[in-house]
């Protein structure tokens, strides 16, 4: 029985993935910046951030990277509250679930302070078992903090689930050898997430119901 819902944060329970184009928009130097749009940014997002950063055209020799991200986390920090939200439904789902016996994690590349202050400031902290996300401001895979984290808590394909809105979460949930459901409104569009195979979801409401479904 699928009993453990691992979230992801970014694009999953927030929604954020405009303020973070905006971000990147306002702040970095790439060519062709004209044609970057929210949904050019959809298809190619990606980790690592550095493979990411040579899809928009960026030689790697002609930048800071440490200076780029800081920039950008400062930005984000500084502008979450006032431009970017939960998704419609998360509260009422994470609430269904509480209710139902599930335990609830979180699974995050965000810095672990910034995560705790999001989670605390949307009111959403209360619902999950425990988190676990990075300890640096770069944005990196989660991949082995998050083995270390199925592990402790005994997570796998027979008990848990990771719901996430990239094609890295899908590597990550294989990696961790749990099932996988993609959310297609957050950082990855439709388009993308559908080369992966994994089924794919548009609302919270329908996370609650294809859980519930695995469990019939």
């Amino acid at each position: 029985m699928i009993n453990n819902i691992i979230f992801d944060f970014n694009g999953t329970l927030i929604d954020d993935g405009y303020l973070c184009y905006k971000i990147e928009d306002e702040t970095m130097n790439f060519p062709n910046k004209e044609e970057f749009t929210f949904e050019k940014y959809r298809d190619i997002f990606c980790h690592p951030i550095s493979e990411y950063y040579k899809l928009l055209g960026m030689d790697e020799k002609n930048y800071d990277y440490k200076k780029m991200n800081d920039t950008f986390f400062n930005e984000y920090q500084n502008r979450y509250k006032s431009e970017a939200k939960l998704f419609d439904g998360v509260k009422e789902t994470l609430t269904y679930f509480k209710n139902k016996g599930y335990k609830l994690f979180i699974l995050s590349a965000t810095e672990i302070n910034l995560l705790k202050e999001q989670l605390t400031y949307l009111d959403i902290l209360k619902y999950f078992d425990d988190f676990i996300a990075s300890s640096k401001k770069d944005s990196a895979g989660k991949k082995d903090y998050g083995k270390e984290f199925v592990i402790k808590h005994n997570l796998n394909k027979e008990n848990a689930i990771l719901i996430g809105d990239t094609t890295h979460d899908f590597e990550v949930g294989e990696y961790l050898d749990v099932n996988i459901l993609l959310f297609d409104k957050g950082h990855n569009s439709r388009k993308q997430l559908q080369k992966l195979g994994a089924p794919i979801v548009s609302s919270y409401y329908e996370i609650r119901d294809y859980i519930e479904d695995l469990n019939r």
